[in-house]
């Protein structure tokens, strides 16, 4: 890689701060790892801070897959790429040109990190990722390194925007695959190994394992990924405030303890993962029983932007989405077949990515606290092709 002695010396230099940063931020505690490369590192994907999490472990350097909207920030992109100088891939579009990237960086002896998930979780659990991530595994020729956050979800939960509680947060090194072990195994064998390494639940762990994690305003947001009332089943009524969650129509309410899981009122799911379960089939149910011009969801007073080549975005509508059982209705009169979204990624709670057949790439984002991932799972039950990740 171009400059690659100026990036190790960068890490060399700042890695112990960051480690100092993580640990008063997060109370983040891990092993140092001083394998030397190349090899590529995988872990799940639980916070923002994930790459920081990830690279304080490791005393060597390595290039970590970063999504493109980092370099849409000025002067603060140019910084980043100067002093790390990640690999970019556009969200919601084609990850052929980072995958080509990294396989030419591990080619000249530098190590790669990336989160095959492609999204962080939204319940606190690993999500399923691309059965491409063995063939890239098996293609480098290097090692394979499989890292694993723990506490990273009740330590920053997605919906949560950039609120931050402070429990226990701590990285493990799981496994080393050397390049002969690899050759022995088919990109089916490394998928299923890095998907049994880097498998965490949550609230399987507090279960075992319960810790406290202590911040304000516990439940802000959380209708970002809850929109369905479990009592009267209505969409959009559910609001947070502090740490309670309840129905404006119907009433029901409960709270988020620190331990993550919902007390009080008479809540039917011990904690989101439940909830958010059972609202899938939800979503599955509402798929399959609408008819043809009947609207599935919708929301008012949405921003859309186009997105291009990855570096830059404008503002082109504001206005309504709908999503019917075969095309995406956005705002500027944009209607997208529901068999040609190729891509569906979020970026924080709400910013949705949406890329199509013809090789356009959108942003469909907003300032209110609603649930834009129900677009991303019902797309994924109609049919589209809405997969993330490498």
């Amino acid at each position: 890689m171009e400059h690659n002695l100026r990036h190790r010396v960068v890490w060399r230099l700042f890695r112990p701060l960051v480690r100092l940063i993580l640990f008063f931020r997060f109370n983040y505690r891990c092993a140092t790892i001083g394998l030397k490369g190349p090899y590529i590192v995988v872990c799940n994907h639980v916070t923002d801070w994930d790459p920081l999490l990830v690279g304080s472990a490791f005393r060597h350097q390595m290039y970590f897959l970063a999504s493109e909207h980092i370099m849409r920030l000025g002067f603060v992109s140019r910084l980043l790429d100067w002093l790390v100088h990640p690999i970019v891939r556009q969200k919601g579009g084609s990850a052929a040109g980072a995958v080509k990237e990294m396989l030419r960086a591990v080619k000249e002896g530098c190590s790669v990190a990336f989160f095959p998930e492609g999204n962080r979780t939204w319940d606190g659990v690993t999500r399923d990722f691309p059965a491409s991530t063995g063939k890239l595994v098996k293609t480098s020729g290097v090692s394979l390194v499989t890292f694993r956050l723990r506490g990273g979800y009740l330590s920053s939960p997605r919906w949560s925007g950039d609120s931050v509680r402070r429990g226990k947060l701590w990285g493990e090194l799981v496994k080393v695959y050397t390049p002969d072990e690899l050759k022995g195994m088919s990109a089916l064998q490394i998928n299923a190994a890095v998907a049994r390494d880097i498998h965490v639940d949550a609230f399987e762990d507090q279960r075992s394992r319960p810790v406290l994690y202590r911040g304000h305003k516990l439940a802000e947001n959380l209708e970002t990924l809850l929109f369905i009332c479990p009592k009267c089943f209505s969409h959009g009524t559910l609001r947070s405030a502090d740490d309670s969650f309840s129905c404006s129509r119907c009433g029901f309410e409960t709270r988020y303890a620190l331990t993550g899981a919902f007390v009080g009122g008479d809540a039917p799911f011990p904690d989101v993962r439940g909830w958010n379960r059972w609202q899938d089939k939800q979503i599955e149910k509402l798929c399959a029983e609408a008819s043809d011009g009947e609207p599935i969801f919708s929301d008012e007073g949405l921003e859309l932007c186009s997105v291009q080549s990855g570096r830059s975005s404008e503002l082109i509508a504001r206005g309504d989405v709908t999503l019917y059982r075969d095309r995406l209705e956005l705002p500027g009169g944009i209607s997208l077949p529901v068999g040609e979204i190729t891509g569906m990624s979020l970026r924080g709670p709400t910013d949705l990515y949406i890329g199509s057949a013809n090789g356009s790439s959108f942003l469909l984002r907003t300032h209110l606290a609603l649930c834009t991932h129900k677009y991303l799972s019902a797309c994924s039950v109609l049919g589209s092709h809405v997969g993330v990740g490498v």
